[in-house]
This record gives structure tokens, sequence and C-alpha cells, in this order.
């Protein structure tokens, strides 16, 4: 719940006995042009395997406050007017102007729309598996996908390791 009320999830680490806190949108989506990918993938390595397409109001606001002495924050889209406002958020973890800010723009991120791109390629030499959270390139022959690894999967289908990844893009 900690992790959730800034905005962010718990992932446990593959092999070591450790979690990770991370933010569910370390750098806004609106922004995700500006970003170096942690991997380019090529369209010669990896095949989509499906496309789901998302829309969401285009909110660009939204308040975010604590409980019983917390914090009231407005956050709003970079370059917007803050003119079309979701709901409030309210939440007792919200004790510090720093949480509301993160827990804002993960609510913010979540608006407009959005495709979840599905690839399977397999697990490279240098590469290894691309990890949950990761900010990825794909180029697909036709348009580059940039976005977050939402979930992996790896399979062993002889004489090769596979990977499946969920990405999600903006659209």
């Amino acid at each position: 719940h900690i992790a959730q009320a800034a905005g962010g999830y718990i992932l446990g680490h593959r092999t070591d006995e450790t979690i990770h806190v991370l933010p569910d949108y370390p750098t806004a989506p609106w922004l995700w042009s500006t970003l170096t990918p942690d991997y380019t993938i090529p369209a010669n390595v990896a095949t989509v395997e499906g496309i789901a397409w998302a829309d969401a109001p285009a909110y660009n606001a939204v308040y975010v406050s604590g409980q019983q002495g917390g914090v009231l924050r407005r956050v709003l889209r970079a370059g917007t007017t803050g003119d079309f406002a979701t709901q409030m958020v309210t939440d007792a973890l919200i004790t510090a102007d720093s949480v509301a800010a993160a827990r804002g723009t993960a609510i913010l991120a979540q608006a407009g729309r959005r495709a979840d791109v599905t690839i399977r390629m397999p697990v490279l030499s240098g590469v290894g598996i691309i990890e949950v959270g990761k900010f990825v390139a794909y180029n697909d022959g036709l348009a580059t996908y940039r976005g977050l690894v939402r979930a992996v999967r790896v399979e062993w289908a002889d004489p090769a390791v596979w990977q499946t990844l969920e990405i999600e893009t903006r659209g």
C-alpha cells in the first residue's frame, strides 16, 4: 500500500531475495519521445503477437491529498492549463509533497489513448531477459513504438529461449 500511495509498485528480484519499489511511470508518457531507450528492439528479431488499444479521458489535472494532516497538491500535466481534471484522490499515506506529485503524475499518465503491444523475441546474448519497468523502442517495419515493459514471460523451446514482452505505449 505504501508503494501504491506514491504511484508505484513492488517488484521482486528474479534471483535474489530482494524487492524493489518502483514508480509506475519513471518518466511521464508525454515525455517519452525525449528519452533514450534502455533497449532498442529491431523488427528482424521480434514479432508482434498483438496490439490492444485503450482510450481513457484526456485528463490534464488532478488534486491529490492526504488525510488528517497530509498534504494537498494540484498536479498538472506539463504544458497544459490543467482545465480538465479527474476526481480528487485521497490516501492516508500521502503525507509529503513529493509523494503527492508522484501519485498525481501516475494518475495523469494513464489518461488518453494507449496501446499495449505484445512482442515475442529470443533471449539475445548480450541483452538477456528484458526486465519489467525498462523503457524500450521497437520498430515493426512500419512504426516505432516507445514504452514501458509491463510484463515478461520466458519460455524454452529447444534450442532457443524466448521472451514475450507486454509493452505499454502511447498512440
